[in-house]
């Protein structure tokens, strides 16, 4: 889903642990996301470095040490042992007992049977002594056999397997494991992002970005302990709490006060997870009933009120539908009991605290961000000659999911303020292009020198392939290219275009060259384009992870 950022949050990585992107890649050439092959061949200061890096990232599934590469696994078993006495040497230092070995047999763009495993296991008997010790679970050395196939086959897969012959074989040392590698030893992790799935976390939002993507838009942040950093336009939270895991000091805005406090917005899958933060906030919980149970009104409407006025009204136990005939009147219709009665409004939650945005934060033992309800159109920041900002990542509200808003009046209609102490100003649209403007203005103002900006951009994948779609499911031959909130939504209703069902790991160039990429980012001339890369969505969407960085200030 993510395969074409994986070289952005690389090159993030490396950075961070202190190799540039110039001195990173082993070849002249720089890959890209128009590069099929999963695999790059790079230079790490160290194999500490590396289970650093592999610890952190969520695309790096493993770094090796490379022996030996063919065009087949019997080539790469002789060039291996071409090399002589230091070969010999350097793989009996990672392969003699009494450490214990494993082999693991991989292939990219194929699927190996176990006759396919085991034939090259027979391949690779040449490069043992006879001495060595397996362990499967337990091994202190791990040695990858990689098969490397073409990523696109035009052979039907439902036909039968794939027969190709591979581009290459690598065969290599691991040096370090990432992602879901080393879960599957007696010892090993699992991912330590799992840990906030969505399913597991106490509070969501319709709009709560998945959990792998927020931890690659932190690592592209360059995101670590004790910097300073922001989201906003944060919502419930969700990349605050991402970034609140690396031990960053962040502050965070909200326009809409409903999201913050957690008002009919926000929702929960996981109820022990809220009752449980309420705990630790020491809030006294209700008892364990499912529902409020039935309380007297006090509304204007209640039997409580009628008899405070004196009208001569029946105890009959509930409140009279109508308060005119709650003087003895006769009812001319009996009132009908509701079929579907509302749903009760959850006690335990409700003595929770609610579903407020610090409730992940106390969930997973966080400091708490400074949450801002502020107009992003207004920001309430104040500025730094310096800046004061190490990082801002963000997804921003582009109409789609979630409408863009700031605080606005309509001319047209009046507006009474009423009570100034409980009013909430009126809101209007937010522009798409004025969003971007505003937020690229306060990065460029409240980020520090070499400071990074990491977004989401929605873009509509017919632009890049030249396709109409106003055309074509609204009829409109202007040639002006549309809104997203209108390729999503259009008026005259979605019409399948075979043109735009495409797959999440399609290699066309249109799609994933960055140059073509420029006339869809904002910029600002404050801000230099690091690199972006597209991940394909459903109904001839996509989204791009933007990454900035804030130019050097004049010194004058």
């Amino acid at each position: 889903m993510y395969f074409n950022m994986r070289f952005q949050e690389l090159e993030a990585l490396a950075l961070l642990h202190g190799t540039p992107r110039e001195k990173l890649y082993a070849k002249e050439s720089v890959p890209t996301a128009l590069s099929a092959s999963p695999l790059a061949l790079v230079r790490l200061q160290g194999e500490a470095e590396a289970k650093r890096l592999c610890e952190r990232a969520v695309l790096v599934k493993a770094i090796l040490e490379v022996w030996a590469v063919g065009a087949t696994c019997e080539e790469a078993v002789q060039n291996a042992l071409s090399q002589g006495t230091a070969g010999r040497e350097q793989r009996r230092k990672h392969m003699a007992p009494p450490q214990k070995l494993q082999v693991r047999v991989e292939a990219f763009g194929r699927t190996l049977s176990m006759e396919d495993k085991s034939r090259i296991h027979e391949q690779l008997k040449p490069l043992f002594e006879g001495d060595e010790l397996i362990d499967l679970r337990s091994p202190d050395v791990t040695l990858w056999v990689l098969e490397e196939h073409q990523h696109e086959s035009a052979e039907k897969t439902h036909l039968g397997p794939r027969i190709s012959q591979p581009r290459r074989v690598i065969i290599g040392r691991q040096v370090a494991g990432g992602r879901s590698v080393n879960k599957k030893l007696k010892d090993g992790d699992k991912c330590y992002f799992h840990r906030y799935d969505l399913a597991q976390r106490a509070v969501l939002g319709p709009t709560t970005l998945e959990n792998e993507l927020a931890f690659i838009m932190a690592n592209c942040g360059l995101v670590r302990h004790g910097c300073a950093g922001m989201d906003p336009f944060c919502g419930t939270g969700g990349l605050l709490v991402t970034m609140g895991h690396f031990g960053a000091r962040l502050y965070g805005g909200e326009i809409d006060i409903r999201v913050v406090r957690g008002w009919r917005i926000a929702y929960t899958k996981n109820k022990d997870a809220v009752l449980e933060a309420a705990r630790a906030r020491g809030l006294p919980l209700a008892e364990e009933s499912k529902h409020v149970p039935e309380q007297d009104k006090t509304g204007p409407l209640s039997l409580k009120y009628l008899h405070s006025i004196g009208l001569p009204v029946s105890d009959s136990g509930t409140d009279c539908p109508d308060p005119l005939r709650a003087v003895g009147q006769p009812s001319r219709k009996p009132v009908k009991q509701a079929s579907n009665p509302p749903i009760q409004k959850d006690l335990q939650l409700a003595s929770a605290g609610g579903l407020n945005v610090f409730t992940n934060f106390i969930q997973y033992g966080m400091t708490a961000p400074d949450i801002v309800v502020c107009d992003m159109a207004r920001p309430p920041w104040r500025e730094q000659p310096v800046g004061w900002l190490d990082f801002i990542v963000t997804d921003p509200p582009y109409g789609v999911r979630a409408a863009a808003k700031k605080q606005g009046r309509d001319e047209e209609r009046r507006h009474e303020i009423q009570d100034a102490a409980t009013y909430i100003p009126s809101k209007v649209s937010y522009g798409d292009d004025e969003l971007s403007d505003d937020l690229l203005s306060l990065a460029a103002a409240a980020l520090r020198d070499g400071a990074r900006l990491v977004f989401l951009v929605p873009v509509d994948l017919a632009d890049f392939l030249g396709i109409d779609r106003a055309a074509a499911e609204q009829g409109d031959d202007s040639g002006q290219r549309g809104t997203l909130h209108n390729a999503c939504f259009p008026k005259c209703g979605r019409k399948k275009d075979p043109r735009l069902c495409i797959s999440e790991t399609t290699r066309d160039p249109r799609l994933l060259d960055e140059k073509r990429y420029e006339d869809f980012i904002p910029r600002h001339k404050h801000l230099e384009l690091l690199g972006a890369s597209l991940q394909v969505l459903s109904g001839g969407l996509g989204r791009l992870l933007v990454t900035m960085r804030r130019r050097p200030r004049s010194s004058t």
